[in-house]
Formats: structure tokens, sequence, C-alpha cells
């Protein structure tokens, strides 16, 4: 009997498929991002596993300060920490990694435990800490161990170089070999999108840091009830005019992903209204209607904005200071009943969005000025 021309070369495709991973995408992976000196280079934590039966060195570049990426590693870990920025759902209890600096978890020292999956008694020992460079984890079960390190510099002016060290000793059980390709293949995928959180948190942080005080959330524990408030060095009036037509300062849809037209045109009144598109993913956007409801010119204005899956509120008041004013915006984002219990999940995505917002208007408010 003929076999199946698919069967056929699935067959011969089979023996190719450890052979590939061996030859190219784990050489690739053991050492991702990271340049050859770093690989070769010592870390910190190397000697407490001097002969490692396993070791991956892996880094990113972050377009931002080592200031503003120290704090995010301080605060990492499972549990009532602020997550490893990866897949939450198989470390940290599906509960989502923080976007924000916590400053109740930026007090760190050698000893303290830093448990490695939610729900899981099993904890990292912090081995040793050099505030603002590196940063050693290690931990030890039945025989076999790991160490993992991160060391931060300065890479140029606004960019730092995070480098990530993981070594392991396999223990000796009949489950080793098991153990060991589990580790080898998907430590990759959990420290890559690890490395990538922390990157897009720090740059973000960066980012509202640059033109001042950053943004503050006085409501980190209020999903969809978002209270935030933002120092900007021009007077209330400067604050108001561009609020009142903001269409006139979102910049291109290619860069900032949204388009947005007033309607009518003129000055912003009760009534007057802004039709916005957000682009969600490419070729995918999101319709949003908003309509003016109190406008007190130029301490206030606030608007009811409503799309096909969800309706809010939203006010900026604007108080007056020596310095310049300061700028509140209240978000409140009303789900339909269905959406409801995925609400701190679509607070997770929203919150560090209106930050980016905020401080965005305060850096256009104190450029046009």
């Amino acid at each position: 009997m003929r076999r199946h021309p698919v069967l056929t070369w699935g067959g011969r495709l089979v023996p190719a498929v450890p052979l590939a991973y061996l030859t190219a995408y784990r050489p690739w992976q053991l050492r991702w991002g990271a340049t050859r000196t770093e690989v070769a280079g010592r870390m910190p934590g190397d000697e407490i596993l001097p002969r490692p039966h396993w070791s991956a060195t892996r880094a990113v570049s972050i377009a931002a300060e080592p200031v503003d990426v120290w704090p995010w590693l301080v605060q990492m870990g499972a549990g009532d920490r602020a997550g490893w920025y990866s897949y939450d759902l198989v470390d940290n209890g599906g509960k989502p990694s923080a976007r924000e600096i916590r400053p109740e978890l930026q007090r760190l020292e050698v000893g303290d435990p830093v448990r490695l999956v939610a729900g899981s008694p099993a904890a990292f020992r912090v081995e040793s800490i050099d505030p603002g460079r590196s940063l050693v984890y290690a931990h030890s079960h039945n025989g076999g161990a790991v160490t993992a390190a991160l060391a931060l510099r300065p890479d140029g002016p606004g960019h730092s170089r995070l480098v990530h060290r993981v070594r392991f000793r396999i223990p000796p059980s009949p489950f080793a070999v098991g153990w060991a390709v589990l580790m080898d293949a998907g430590d990759f995928v959990m420290s890559r999108r690890m490395l990538l959180g922390i990157r897009g948190r720090a740059e973000r942080h960066a980012r509202r840091r640059r033109g001042g005080d950053p943004p503050v959330d006085e409501s980190p524990s209020t999903p969809t009830d978002i209270q935030l408030h933002i120092p900007v060095r021009r007077p209330a009036g400067e604050v108001f005019a561009l609020l009142a037509d903001v269409q006139d300062h979102v910049g291109a849809p290619a860069r900032t992903g949204v388009r947005m037209d007033k309607s009518p045109s003129g000055p912003t009144v009760e009534g007057t209204g802004w039709h916005e598109r957000v682009r969600l993913a490419p070729g995918w956007w999101m319709s949003v209607d908003s309509v003016v409801t109190a406008i007190e010119d130029p301490e206030l204005l606030a608007m009811d904005f409503r799309s096909a899956w969800f309706t809010g509120h939203l006010d900026y008041r604007i108080e007056s200071t020596p310095q310049g004013c300061l700028l509140r915006q209240h978000f409140v984002l009303r789900l339909p009943r269905l959406l409801r219990p995925w609400s701190a999940r679509v607070d997770a995505q929203l919150r560090p969005r209106l930050l980016d917002r905020l401080a965005e208007i305060r850096d256009a408010i104190e450029r046009s000025g």
C-alpha cells in the first residue's frame, strides 16, 4: 500500500526538527540579544554556580537611563510583588504585572525571598544587590539549583543596557532529562518576554519623566475609575486652550494611532463633539464619540463618551499654582455586564495609555509655549 505523500514528507522532517533546534535555534536563544563580550564576560552571581550544566545570557538595549530602569527590577516577583513582566498566566496566577512603579516595593535586601510563581512556596533568595547596577537571585531544591542575574549599565546618553544571565545545575533524579529539556525550551520564552516587558515599562516611564515630574496615579486600586494628575509649567489658560482643541495636537495617525475630528468647528461649548478613531491593531480601528457636558474656562472641561463596547466620562480640572498649574484627569469607563469580569485586564491595558497621554499633553503644552 502506498503511503500518503504528507506522511512520507512528515517522516523525513521529524528527524530534522531536533537537529534544527540543536544547531540553529538553541544557540540563538541562549544568547538572544547579547554581544560576544556580554556572553563571555563575568556576571555577578557566576560564583554561586561556577560549573553549571546549562547557562544562557540574553540582553536588551533600553532607551532610558539606568535610573528609569532600576525601580522596575527591584519590585519584581510573583504573588504580592509586581510580577515578572512576562506571561502572567504562567508565573503570576493570571494577575497582570504592575505597569507602575510601586514605592512600597522599592526596598529590597540580601536574604529577602522573591516568589518564583504565584501560589507556590518556591522562592528565589536575593543573593546580592548593587543598587542601580546589579541584582542576583538564587534558588536550590533537591540537589538542583538556578541563579538569575540582572546587570544594568549606561549605554550612551539616555540609554541603558540590561543583561540577564540564567545558570542551572540539573538535579540528580529520574526526571532530570525531562526537567532540563523543559527549562532549555521554556526559559527563553519567559525570559525574553520579561526583558521586553522591562524595556517597555522603563521607556514609557522615561518618556513621562523627561519633560518634568511624571504623572501621578491617585487610584491604583480602582479598576476603570482612574484619577491622575501632572504639574504643567504653563498658565491654566494655555492648558485649557489645548484641551478645548485637542484635535489640533494629536499628530499623524501613523505615529499616534489616533484620528480625531471636532464638530462643529469653532469655540468649544457644551454640546461640542469629537469623533475619534483609535488603532487597536493593523487594520483594526475603534470609534469613540465624545460630547462636552460641562465647561468652565479655564478650570473645567468635562465630557461623556461612547463606543460600541463601552460608555464613560472624562473630566479635566485645572488648578493654578505658582509654577504654572496642576492638571487633573478623572476617567471613568463603564463596561457592559458581559465584560465586567474583565475589568482588571482592561484597566491594565488602559491605565498606562492614559498616563502616557497625560504626559504627552504636558509636553505639547510646554513646547507650544
